[in-house]
């Protein structure tokens, strides 16, 4: 039986007080998401994560990559169509959406990939082993975010790029709402994290920030409705942008 209203609410008030969590309780959040790529193709703001992070990042082409948290696998093979990815690791909490990224990069012509489990922060990968990390929308689920971002200083080797999103705190609130009115999948266990402490845990893992914008002001609606939105952030990408703007895309480089 689906949660009625009130039981929307008490999860995702759970969800924003809790103090610690582990891997485990976000991969059984994502296995028990049931429509996750169903709500996420009719989300104008979702696809935006690779289109977005394609143009800001620079990143090289036919190269190594892990794609943390990939999910239902369509940050792998966005990326695999555009000439990024040679071969692929994609690591993930959760085992449903593992077997749904192998259906979909096969039926994507794409065989040249790995699925792993991950079920703790030190990540089961060598040294300075990939040209390219995608992290989309992953450090927010993690409980303790600095030492997942300084295992992917570790993993990536010198000179490789790093393209990590999330969403910024401002949203938080209504990333919320839209799971108990039942317009969105819920977060599950996470925690939005502020500007200041992403560059910080960025740098302290030995990245450069190369480039940074924050996208999408308006994350669905009518044509029309998305066409301001797109205006509005065109014009003011340096000034409304990095306070309103719902995700946060910094482009790396391991120094």
């Amino acid at each position: 039986m689906k949660p009625n209203f009130f039981d929307r609410i008490a999860t995702e008030l759970r969800h924003w007080t809790r103090k610690a969590w582990t891997f485990a309780d976000v991969g059984a959040h994502w296995d028990a998401t049931e429509d996750y790529d169903e709500i996420n193709e009719g989300t104008y703001s979702y696809f935006r994560r690779f289109t977005d992070g394609f143009r800001v990042g620079d990143l090289q082409e036919n190269g190594r990559v892990l794609d943390l948290c990939s999910r239902t696998g369509n940050g792998t093979l966005f990326f695999y169509e555009k000439g990024i990815v040679r071969t692929a690791v994609c690591a993930d909490v959760s085992v449903k959406m593992g077997e749904i990224c192998a259906a979909r990069l096969k039926a994507g012509g794409f065989d040249e990939f790995e699925w792993v489990q991950i079920h703790e922060g030190k990540l089961p990968f060598e040294d300075a082993s990939f040209d390219t990390v995608l992290c989309f929308e992953t450090v927010e689920h993690i409980c303790s975010p600095e030492a997942l971002v300084a295992e992917l200083g570790r993993v990536t080797r010198a000179g490789g790029k790093m393209l990590l999103t999330t969403p910024n705190v401002f949203w938080e609130p209504l990333h919320a709402l839209a799971a108990i009115l039942n317009l969105h999948h819920s977060e599950g266990p996470h925690r939005f994290i502020r500007r200041a402490r992403l560059v910080s845990m960025i740098q302290g893992a030995g990245f450069e920030i190369a480039s940074e914008e924050t996208t999408v002001l308006i994350p669905g609606g009518p044509r029309w409705l998305l066409r301001l939105s797109d205006w509005v952030e065109a014009h003011t990408r340096r000034t409304l942008m990095p306070l309103l703007g719902l995700r946060r895309i910094f482009a790396c480089r391991k120094t």
